[in-house]
């Protein structure tokens, strides 16, 4: 079998053995302890969650979600190995699906027969299957390419990893969280942590553990429909402005210079005060500040891309405005932007709970860092340290796993940087 049919995953490779597990190197084996142990804490953590649950079917929905996960890393490692060409066009993978599916109803009819409780059960379980089989794809065929991509893949794939860690948790937290997030009176009031409340209680004697738990959907919710809208309006206009030039380019850079002078934060709590608490609306607010981002890096790619030899060249042979920007230009401003967008999402987790602190988030029965802060900080100079202090942590934590994935992109895709 020669290279090219060898397949190397985290600490597996499919062909000829090269090395001995012995004379691995210390570092190979730190990876393999950080890696394996992280995951064995992850899992372990969520299914302990789930065998306390309120919801009773916990710790179905944690196996079968990491089962659609080893699945999904099962078909992505397969396809690049010969030895798996013919198994995967056999009868027995094209009825795999049908038949994990008829098990995973099988183990939870009682659930699903029930139709308030069913739908949302199973966009569950897809969900966190497929961001599960993310994680395990990222570790299993990331992980050999690092050697080739240095401090800036160690960067990335710790930022992805940690962003897609909180992503999966945040899906299944309704089916793990020991209380219902929203009761109130569950436990003692505002009580240290303690057994039974490993992270202690709030002033209304809700269980902060569930909270902290669950408190992540809002934030992501509004961070990602956020940064799609900047996407989606800041880099077409910003393409078609500095393409075209002239008074067009004036006027949309006055515009945005305009939005720009304001600080981010003030202005996002100013669109978001006339427009009224919701996810929808504080996503726009967010996203009326950070599009002019998007104009900046997209400008200077394409007054860059335009004076290009290939792109006069372009030009001079009579191609057409709509070809010029979307065979040449679209595909090498696309990289810069997409280092905006993943920047973007933690300044917009930062400024989705900055909105929520000073009350203009949704109402207080729905779980959210963002409420926790809020109402942690009246109990915080009281000594409840820990009402404040969790929730922070997971922002922190959340805007962290962005930033990362942000700048180890930029330096990924942007080979100047290195040098």
């Amino acid at each position: 079998m020669g290279k090219e049919k060898t397949v190397s995953g985290a600490f597996l490779r499919i062909g000829v053995v090269q090395e001995a597990i012995g004379v691995k190197s210390r570092k190979w084996w730190a990876g393999f302890i950080i890696v394996v142990g992280g995951s064995l804490i992850l899992i372990s953590s969520m299914i302990g969650f789930a065998v306390n649950s309120y919801s009773g079917v916990g710790v179905q929905v944690v196996v079968i979600t990491i089962t659609m996960g080893l699945a999904v890393l099962l078909g992505s490692t397969s396809k690049h190995t010969a030895p798996f060409e013919r198994f995967q066009n056999s009868r027995f993978m094209r009825a795999l699906p049908i038949l994990f599916f008829g098990l995973s109803a099988l183990a939870l009819t009682p659930v699903i027969l029930d139709p308030l409780t069913g739908f949302d059960l199973y966009a569950v379980l897809l969900g966190g299957g497929a961001v599960i089989g993310i994680i395990l794809t990222l570790l299993y065929e990331g992980y050999p390419l690092l050697k080739h991509r240095g401090t800036p893949g160690i960067i990335t794939m710790a930022g992805f990893l940690i962003v897609f860690a909180i992503v999966y948790m945040t899906i299944i937290s309704t089916w793990i969280v020991p209380y219902d997030p929203s009761d109130i009176d569950v436990g003692p009031l505002l009580k240290p942590p303690q057994p039974g409340f490993p992270l202690g209680t709030t002033s209304l004697g809700q269980d902060l553990l569930s909270r902290t738990i669950a408190g992540g959907g809002i934030m992501l919710q509004v961070a990602a429909l956020s940064v799609l809208v900047c996407f989606s309006i800041g880099v077409p206009v910003s393409l078609a402005a500095s393409f075209r030039g002239g008074k067009v380019e004036k006027v949309t850079g006055i515009v945005m210079d305009s939005i720009f002078a304001f600080p981010g934060l003030v202005l996002a709590i100013a669109i978001a005060a006339m427009l009224g608490p919701g996810v929808t609306n504080m996503a726009l607010a967010i996203a009326v500040v950070y599009i002019p981002s998007y104009y900046r890096v997209v400008r200077s790619q394409v007054l860059t891309i335009k004076e290009l030899p290939y792109v006069e060249a372009a030009v001079i042979m009579g191609a057409r405005d709509r070809d010029i920007i979307f065979r040449y230009i679209l595909p090498n401003l696309l990289p810069s932007a997409v280092v905006v967008m993943s920047i973007n999402f933690a300044d917009a987790v930062l400024t989705a709970a900055g909105l929520t602190f000073i009350g203009l988030g949704l109402s207080v029965d729905v779980p959210d860092w963002g409420w926790d802060l809020t109402f942690g900080s009246h109990q915080f100079v009281t000594g409840a340290w820990w009402v404040i202090t969790f929730p922070g942590v997971m922002i922190v934590i959340l805007a962290l796993g962005f930033t990362l994935a942000g700048e180890g992109l930029n330096e990924l895709l942007t080979p100047k940087l290195e040098e």
